[in-house]
């Protein structure tokens, strides 16, 4: 996995944004994002298939019909 360096984050924060950051700040987001980046490569180990977020499509169709069906 290619390595998120503190200057790369500084350049995409200044030329993206305009947001000029302290080189420590940089290195804590550059670390942050390398840890995000890791777990994110262990979700599928956790058997989470077919759980749908809490407010997935399926879930606001049933609640939907749900307080559709009080109404009346």
């Amino acid at each position: 996995m290619p390595l998120l360096t503190p200057e790369t984050v500084r350049q995409v924060l200044h030329d993206m944004w305009g947001y000029d950051v302290a080189g420590d700040d940089a290195e804590r987001i550059a670390n942050m994002a390398g840890a995000l980046a890791t777990g994110a490569r262990h979700l599928s180990s956790l058997g989470l298939a077919g759980i749908e977020p809490p407010f997935g499509y399926p879930m606001l169709i049933a609640d939907a019909a749900r307080l559709a069906a009080e109404k009346r």
